[in-house]
């Protein structure tokens, strides 16, 4: 019995880890199958003079995933470019509001993002696409997802900046 119960614990633990990680783990296997198919399309296009007729449009859907849930897997991750030279000149109080101030920006374009994304999947709704006659949504949906899951990660960070927690945050991360 203690046996299952074990288990059942490491299987809790294993599912908790995948759904924290649930943008890099979308990200790693779009981007595999992109490549995958990529690959098979261009092996037999020159080797059989017989290219997949929807690999390109299928590619590119799972490439728009492939950026937009990779966007949110490096926002989480701090994996984003910034130019931070000036705010880290400045004294400790001033860094902060800096912070937060850029906090609330990230968050307002994200929001933003979000919306006007969304209101194009609801717009392409009824579109299909040109090969497969697959609804657009269907890969479109991947934007407002990115965004949205970016949004959240801004509102998180935000108030581990907001509560003075974002350090002790990182540390627990980097352990």
């Amino acid at each position: 019995f203690l046996q299952y119960i074990l288990w059942i614990a490491v299987l809790m633990k294993t599912l908790k880890k995948a759904i924290l990680n649930l943008d890099a783990i979308i990200t790693c296997i779009t981007l595999s199958l992109c490549t995958i198919l990529v690959n098979c399309n261009i092996f037999t296009r020159y080797l059989f003079n017989s290219p997949i007729y929807w690999a390109e449009e299928v590619a590119t859907s799972l490439f728009i995933w492939t950026v937009f849930i990779g966007s949110a897997y490096a926002f989480r991750t701090k994996g984003h470019l910034g130019v931070d030279v000036l705010v880290k000149m400045l004294p400790p109080k001033s860094k902060k509001v800096v912070n937060l101030l850029i906090g609330l920006i990230e968050i307002a374009v994200l929001l933003m993002l979000t919306y006007v994304s969304a209101q194009y999947v609801m717009n392409s709704w009824h579109r299909v696409t040109d090969v497969l006659m697959m609804p657009r949504w269907y890969f479109a949906i991947a934007v407002p997802i990115g965004f949205g899951w970016s949004l959240l990660y801004a509102i998180y960070f935000f108030i581990l900046d907001l509560t003075g927690k974002m350090g002790k945050e990182e540390e627990s991360h980097d352990a």
